[in-house]
């Protein structure tokens, strides 16, 4: 698998705190799994803890207010895997901290919105590190190069 070079896709992408920059993710992801021959299921899994990660940044990090900046950036190494960090100058916020597991729901009527997004980003990440930093909040996600296991093995 090549190495990032002069000639790589950009390994930084820039947001502003608004929902509608999810959007600038998807192609970003695109042009990163075309080049790196990133797995389709792995590809899936970045997405889906990036998506949830820069929607909890914008909605509670920022509290909705526009125009702060979002940063993730990518890194890939064959012995260790793909990297994303994304950095935010939120206030500062405390995941182990936060609110009990929430327990899986027996009906459709028990389902709330919330609270599952860290349990679903250590689910599908390979590894999970927050950071606090000085004027802000640091999060790492690892995902290993081959494909996952199914969810239930």
């Amino acid at each position: 698998m090549p190495e990032p070079d002069a000639q790589s896709p950009q390994t930084r992408l820039t947001l502003r705190s608004r929902l509608e920059d999810l959007a600038l993710v998807v192609p970003w992801l695109d042009t990163l799994t075309a080049k790196y021959a990133i797995p389709g299921d792995t590809r899936f899994r970045i997405d889906l803890c990036l998506e949830e990660a820069i929607s909890n940044i914008v909605r509670h990090g920022y509290g909705g207010q526009p125009d702060h900046a979002i940063t993730i950036d990518f890194s890939i190494d064959v012995r260790t895997g793909l990297t994303f960090t994304v950095v935010d100058n939120a206030p500062h916020f405390a995941p182990n901290e936060q609110a009990e597991p929430v327990p899986a729901p027996q009906t459709l009527e028990d389902v709330t919105p919330g609270g599952l997004g860290i349990q679903l980003m250590e689910k599908f990440a390979t590894t999970l590190r927050y950071e606090q930093l000085p004027d802000g909040n640091r999060l790492t996600l690892g995902f290993d190069l081959a494909p996952s296991k199914p969810a239930d093995a």
